[in-house]
């Protein structure tokens, strides 16, 4: 593949590097050619298709995806598996595999990487069926359970942050039980539809919320996603504004934890604190 760099385009390729190139380019799974200064050299369909762009369009261009830095700046790293958001609003789960190109001296002259998308199979192995009557696990079972330790494991590779959310809903004690069971469905409905794919929402034995976010570059990241999120969740159900309250716990790993069953902890804790404070949201 590093010939494709060397000679630039098709035509000039000896005719075995042009049905090499022609294999690559009807593969399923993503190639990409980078040079050593991060700009696209090539590329196949698959991958443009992913990005909704014509090929012409990333060649030359720097790191057609951000997440193809890390695989430029960390030499060492040869795989790097991370969520990546579509102009479309979908995330697909892809692993990056990195090999050198190169040159008939022996010398790095590009990067070959090749993707697969893991999204499929992720979702076959973790899905989030629903249980009970507002159809969300407990984050005690198993299948929470894996995408959370999936999500920590990813974030360590990826030297990012995962934040955990414990939010409670509350009433003043006036709502009869059908309509605090209303508005509950009705904050549940709201969550569903803002969170992304890679995020997990399950229910806790207390009767609260567990939102875990994940792909966070920054603990500073998290705070602003928790209010943008925390006012979406008042804008989707009027209801909270008439005697109904949100009340958010927030832990972020690993600056507070690294194994789930803590942060868990830490956020529920946080959470009490800010309904005792009468905080709408509180860090652990």
């Amino acid at each position: 593949m590093s010939e494709v760099h060397a000679q630039g385009n098709n035509e000039a390729c000896q005719p075995e590097t042009r049905h090499l190139i022609q294999l690559a380019d009807n593969l399923d799974d993503f190639v990409v050619v980078l040079r050593l200064d991060g700009t696209c050299a090539w590329c196949n369909r698959s991958f443009a298709n992913l990005l909704g762009a014509e090929r012409e369009s990333l060649l030359g261009k720097a790191y057609p995806l951000p997440e193809l830095r890390e695989l430029m700046v960390h030499r060492a790293r040869e795989s790097v598996e991370t969520w990546v958001q579509l102009e479309s609003g979908q995330n697909r789960l892809i692993r990056f595999n990195a090999d050198a190109g190169l040159d008939t001296e022996g010398c790095v002259e590009s990067l070959l990487i090749t993707g697969r998308d893991l999204t499929p199979f992720y979702r076959l192995q973790h899905p989030l069926a629903a249980a009970g009557d507002e159809g969300l696990l407990l984050a005690s079972d198993d299948q929470v359970q894996a995408r959370i330790k999936h999500a920590l494991d990813r974030a360590q590779r990826a030297q990012e942050y995962v934040g955990f959310m414990a939010i409670q809903v509350s009433g003043t004690g006036q709502q009869d039980l059908a309509s605090q069971a209303d508005v509950l469905n009705q904050v549940v409905a709201s969550v569903r539809q803002k969170i992304r794919q890679g995020d997990t929402l399950a229910r806790l034995e207390s009767g609260a919320y567990l939102l875990v976010l994940e792909q966070i570059d920054c603990p500073e990241a998290i705070g602003t996603v928790v209010e943008k999120f925390s006012a979406l969740l008042h804008e989707g159900a009027p209801e909270l504004e008439a005697g109904y309250a949100i009340n958010t716990g927030v832990a972020i790993s690993p600056d507070d934890g690294v194994e789930a069953v803590e942060l868990v902890e830490r956020a529920q804790q946080a959470m009490q604190r800010a309904i005792m404070d009468e905080q709408q949201i509180a860090y652990f």
